[in-house]
């Protein structure tokens, strides 16, 4: 799979610079932190990072180090056998499915041992915010005092569900959705690697069809390379048929106030498992543009007929019904309530 494959196996093949700056500043530090927070949506580059991080932590050029080199050599057996899943002082304990307090007190037996290979133990826990009660009571006990050879990296794609005492023991790093430049490198090095001839275009439509995440725009690929020709016409066709939203169609229906095609959108969207907080930020950026436009700012075409057919008002409301919803969607027991609540609202409300 191209999304495992080329997933990035340093520091500087990370393609959100600001995640590099940040974190080769704080290997060049002395103060090394002895717990991570990972937050963000899926396909961000959360457990890619994480293990770049154990590299780092147990690459052999760093041993007996105080400041350590933020670019592994990729090289010495630490770092290929990080790559291979096969070093034994890097454990990775996937929350979803192993949330329990047995699991968590097992791990918490385990660190106060020394490390066999390298100089830290490296503990990367994914879906860290599926963790029961008393498996955060228990892990919050070892966060609180950890050996100075543990190092525990936590990730989470919703942080408002992790109690307070484990965040305030973390350093913090966000990871936002990828935008398209930062798609394009990475589907780019695919490109490279196998040696495949697309065209800009072509891997534009890709980049934008994968919700800024770097797995699905790898994954895109792949489904493009095994089922078709590179043509732009040919990927475009595939796209569409693969059911890709269009953001753009949508908004027109909740601008026109079209509640019974805007709700049968959503919930087409929603049983193709999508993600309802890159769809409110596109159609954010819509109005974004559109109120631009309108205050004649920019000038864009593509718009088309609806940008004359909406009022400033409109925008303006539209935008503050969607920020809400944005809001609500973090929380929200069914994730596509809050979007519908805000189509029917708008609907409903009279200028």
């Amino acid at each position: 799979m191209y999304y495992l494959k080329y997933r990035p196996a340093s520091l500087a093949e990370i393609d959100n610079q600001k995640r590099q700056e940040i974190l080769t500043k704080i290997f060049q530090s002395s103060d090394l932190p002895h717990a991570f927070l990972f937050i963000g949506p899926k396909g961000t580059g959360k457990t890619s990072t994480a293990r770049i991080i154990a590299k780092i932590l147990n690459c052999e050029q760093n041993q007996g180090k105080k400041k350590l080199n933020p670019q592994s050599c990729n090289q010495c057996e630490n770092c290929l056998a990080i790559a291979k899943n096969r070093f034994l002082d890097v454990y990775e304990l996937d929350a979803a499915s192993s949330r329990g307090i047995d699991d968590i007190r097992s791990l918490r037996d385990q660190v106060s041992y020394a490390p066999t290979r390298g100089a830290y133990k490296v503990y990367i826990i994914d879906e860290v915010h599926m963790l029961t009660k008393e498996a955060f009571n228990a892990l919050l006990k070892t966060l609180e005092e950890p050996p100075s050879h543990v190092v525990f990296i936590l990730a989470t794609t919703e942080s408002h569900k992790l109690p307070e005492t484990i965040i305030s023991r973390c350093l913090t790093v966000p990871f936002q959705k990828a935008n398209l430049v930062e798609i394009r490198q990475s589907l780019l090095r695919i490109v490279k690697g196998e040696k495949l001839k697309v065209s800009e275009a072509t891997l534009d439509l890709i980049a934008k069809s994968s919700q800024g995440s770097f797995r699905d725009a790898a994954k895109l690929l792949e489904l493009a390379v095994s089922t078709t020709d590179l043509t732009e016409k040919a990927v475009s066709s595939l796209l569409k048929s693969n059911s890709q939203v269009e953001p753009e169609q949508f908004l027109k229906l909740v601008l026109a106030k079209q509640t019974a095609p805007a709700l049968k959108f959503l919930q087409d969207y929603d049983s193709q498992g999508l993600d309802y907080s890159w769809l409110i930020e596109a159609l954010l950026e819509e109005l974004r543009v559109m109120l631009l436009i309108k205050k004649g700012l920019i000038d864009d075409s593509q718009i088309g007929s609806i940008i004359n057919k909406t009022t400033l008002s409109e925008i303006s409301r539209l935008m503050k019904i969607l920020l809400e919803a944005y809001q609500l969607t973090k929380s929200s027991p069914i994730e596509a309530l809050p979007l519908m609540i805000a189509v029917v609202e708008f609907a409903q409300e009279k200028v």
